[in-house]
């Protein structure tokens, strides 16, 4: 029975490392086929090969076997677009080695916690059965809750989520230990029971957690998608209420000019200029200042600048002709958008002093963009970031400025002097 016990671990970590493995390569890698079921087959056919090396119980031939076929799985199932084969082969075998670290590392903690304890079992088989579920335990925990990360991008992880994958680290552990200090030596079966759901459970509880990580990503995708779209739409709301306006005014121009005209006739010139510089006042909001040498970042500009005088903010524009034309007019309305927007947002709470400054300068082939503006209380910043776990839409809108300044290729610093807030941003020119 204890034979049956050691093989039945033995085939849980069969199922364990051949469900990390093709989880890394479907991942990481495209496949081949186009058959479904081939890749539903496929690892079923891995788990049988694996399985049937361990019963030999010869390590030494159980490594190459594995290293062997998991370099053939790589090489002939998967491709990834950069067509590095060897590149590939050797990803896919160097996690296999450090899956197989792991595990090593996962036997040596239990057999140190168990002699400290002095719950060393009886039985070599029940011994290797305890090592070989709470080495899938340690295999488990580092996998899912940090090696994986080093290649899924669409993670987005909070503190909370770390603490589960701790809390499921320490109930496998400690019901690993009290299964070995309480176990009943002849009943085996329960044993098997037992330990099989613990890892399994875990190994659940584990793809849950990163299910749930992609959800969050994806979420925080369309949540970025959204306000982006917002800023393109009140952008459009404001371009189309200067359309109407101006439509208005023209459809009275020619009254407009007549009423001049008689005004001239009748020798009151002076009447005539008030006139005409009403007219010109009317006109004035519905033609962009030129602060640069960009169209959509002028119109941009020019209503932020009105949206700040409304609220007695003091905007200051020095561009020096920086020429931003490599940069898509969306992603030129998410950036600078988002930055106004933001420091609209804070001078308008401060009680004295309401200043806003945006300043450009061109490097050769990069773009200097420096904004800064008065905010009502200290800022918290770590490491050239705004420390904040508040994931509302200014959050957002933070996360969708730096997806602007990953796209150029940029980078972005922000610090905290003299009540001010200063984000310094630089674009590099990036041809499509």
């Amino acid at each position: 029975m204890d034979s049956l016990v050691l093989w039945f671990c033995s085939f849980i970590s069969c199922v364990i490392i051949v469900t990390i493995l093709f989880q890394f390569f479907d991942d990481r890698y495209l496949k081949v086929f186009h058959s479904k079921v081939l890749y539903i087959i496929l690892p079923l056919i891995t788990i049988f090969v694996v399985a049937s090396v361990n019963m030999f119980i010869n390590p030494f031939l159980n490594f190459i076997v594995n290293l062997l076929w998991v370099g053939a799985v790589s090489f002939f199932f998967y491709y990834e677009d950069t067509g590095k084969k060897l590149i590939r082969i050797f990803e896919a075998e160097a996690l296999f080695v450090v899956l197989a670290m792991l595990e090593a590392l996962g036997v040596f903690l239990i057999d140190v916690v168990m002699e400290i304890m002095q719950i060393m079992p009886d039985s070599a088989e029940l011994q290797k059965s305890i090592e070989t579920a709470f080495s899938k335990i340690v295999l488990l925990f580092l996998y899912y809750g940090f090696f994986s990360r080093l290649w899924r991008k669409n993670i987005l992880r909070t503190k909370t989520q770390y603490i589960l994958y701790l809390l499921m680290f320490l109930y496998g552990t400690v019901n690993i230990l009290i299964i070995n200090a309480m176990f009943d030596k002849s009943s085996p079966l329960a044993l098997v029971l037992i330990i099989g759901c613990t890892i399994f459970v875990n190994m659940y509880l584990s793809y849950f957690i990163q299910s749930s990580d992609e959800r969050n990503y994806y979420r925080l995708q369309v949540e970025m998608m959204q306000q982006q779209e917002k800023l393109q739409y009140e952008n459009y709301e404001l371009q189309n209420e200067k359309y109407q306006q101006a439509v208005a005014i023209l459809h009275d121009v020619e009254k407009h000019i007549k009423m001049i005209e008689d005004l001239c006739q009748e020798d009151l010139k002076k009447d005539a200029v008030n006139y005409a510089g009403q007219i010109r006042e009317m006109l004035q909001p519905l033609v962009p200042s030129r602060y640069t040498g960009n169209a959509v970042l002028n119109c941009l500009l020019s209503d932020k600048k009105r949206i700040a005088d409304k609220n007695g903010i003091v905007l200051k524009i020095e561009a020096y002709e920086a020429d931003i034309g490599f940069m898509r007019p969306i992603d030129i309305t998410t950036l600078f958008g988002n930055l106004l927007d933001n420091a609209i947002a804070a001078s308008k709470c401060c009680k004295d002093r309401k200043y806003i400054g945006l300043y450009m300068k061109e490097y050769h082939e990069m773009v200097s963009i420096r904004v800064e503006n008065s905010v009502p209380e200290p800022v918290s910043i770590k490491n050239g970031k705004i420390d904040s776990a508040n994931k509302n839409r200014k959050g957002i809108g933070l996360l969708n400025i730096q997806r602007c300044i990953e796209a150029y290729i940029g980078s972005i610093l922000y610090r905290y002097a003299d009540d001010m807030l200063v984000c310094d941003i630089i674009l590099n020119r990036v041809e499509e």
